[in-house]
């Protein structure tokens, strides 16, 4: 019988599998990727796109077409497309032998039923699996009630599409000849970076004061050295960003209401206070993480339901829990793409051991420097954005040639 592998999620973890689907196909395998957009954004070029930086096209890998030309242009010829609302959608053509076909379904998966083997979209449709692999990342939601005025636009950094529309939104301001507001709320990388690149960005559209104010919380970079810590608020100050310490509690009107009483006025909210698992796996009744991860063993495989297998933010690696950061979700690739392929095909597993937190870390300050980080060495200056971009880029050509960015 032909069997059927489920990716859902086009995200960084899957990225390995994705470029490599002619294995799967070759062994007899069917390959459904099911994700919200056909296109994927690297996270780590996100913050140079709302400066400006790059383009959208730079930092996107069409997912959808990697399943299809994996696939030799069979895809088309699925009758998925046409499945209706409430529907089983196919895991490919009728027979047992031969080699597997892929498909591409836009489409977020709303539900999982781990005892049949089956997933629900947002749309009613279901998809059965032999396998399934969840490449989902995490999500940001603002800690705090929302009540925006109508004008007021409001942007989680995740994901990351929203820091094109929030640079859509500034530069219309601009345009228009406003003085416009910006809040950062938060004190981590992501909020370090989206504020650096929007004062970059204001700058290129020719605004000598800029109005940046960044909420930090406990403070800006917590967790990373001194000198690091220094650099950053150095990075913003220097550029007229105004720093509070302090948590927002409410955001009314246009005004950002403070724990202490105080408050901040804005037109545009960045929200980058850490990220956090879809509630997707909660809600199935899989074994979950402390933060709502989905569980996984050293195979990146759920101990209750071994055919359920994920990587990246969305997990939660029980041998050795891990921070968030885009590199982990890389370094699973390989080992996720093995233990599918394995699983679907009677073979050992891999475990997954490259968990050491020792890694590379370059923040883009968004003026033409970065911050880089090994284990206590900090460094700073354009030589480090310079090796951030090449960096950067080498991952993007890594999957050039199934992973072709399109214009937005």
């Amino acid at each position: 019988m032909r069997r059927h592998l489920v990716l859902c999620g086009g995200g960084h973890a899957h990225l390995f599998t994705l470029s490599r689907l002619a294995a799967f196909f070759e062994a007899g395998i069917d390959v459904t990727c099911v994700a919200p957009s056909p296109h994927l954004s690297y996270s780590g070029m996100g913050p140079g796109m709302l400066s400006g930086r790059y383009a959208p096209a730079e930092l996107r890998f069409d997912v959808e077409r990697m399943v299809r030309e994996a696939s030799g242009g069979q895809e088309g010829r699925r009758p998925s497309w046409t499945t209706p609302p409430g529907g089983i959608i196919p895991p490919g053509p009728p027979g047992g032998g031969g080699k597997g076909v892929g498909a591409f379904v836009r489409g977020s998966v709303a539900g999982i039923d781990p005892e049949a083997r089956r997933l629900r979209l947002a749309d009613g449709r279901e998809i059965r699996y032999d396998a399934v692999s969840f490449g989902i990342g995490s999500v940001v939601a603002p800690p705090f009630p929302v009540d925006a005025s109508p004008g007021v636009g409001v942007y989680p950094v995740k994901p990351i599409e929203n820091l094109l529309l929030a640079r859509r939104a500034i530069e219309s301001r601009v345009e228009a000849g406003e003085a416009v507001q910006v809040l950062v709320v938060g004190g981590g990388t992501s909020a370090f970076e989206v504020a650096g690149n929007t004062l970059g960005l204001l700058t290129g559209l020719g605004v000598k004061k800029p109005l940046v104010t960044v909420v930090t919380g406990r403070g800006l970079l917590c967790g990373w050295p001194g000198r690091a810590r220094r650099l950053a608020h150095a990075a913003l100050a220097r550029r007229g960003a105004r720093r509070i310490t302090g948590r927002v509690t409410r955001l009314r009107g246009d005004r950002a209401e403070l724990a202490d009483g105080g408050g901040v006025r804005c037109d545009v909210c960045l929200v980058a206070t850490g990220t956090r698992p879809p509630e997707l796996f909660a809600q199935a009744g899989l074994a979950l993480g402390p933060d709502g991860g989905l569980s996984v063993n050293a195979f990146l495989q759920s101990p209750l339901f071994p055919e359920i297998f994920g990587g990246g933010d969305c997990i939660h690696f029980a041998p050795a829990p891990l921070p968030r950061a885009g590199v982990y979700a890389v370094r699973q690739g390989p080992v996720l793409f093995a233990n599918l392929l394995a699983f679907l095909t009677g073979r050992q597993l891999t475990p997954f051991g490259k968990t050491g937190q020792n890694f590379l870390s370059l923040l883009n300050c968004g003026d033409g420097r970065a911050i880089l980080r090994k284990g206590p060495l900090v460094l700073e200056g354009r030589w480090c954005m310079a090796l951030k971009d090449a960096i950067d880029r080498r991952f993007i050509r890594r999957f050039a040639a199934r992973a072709i960015s399109v214009a937005p």
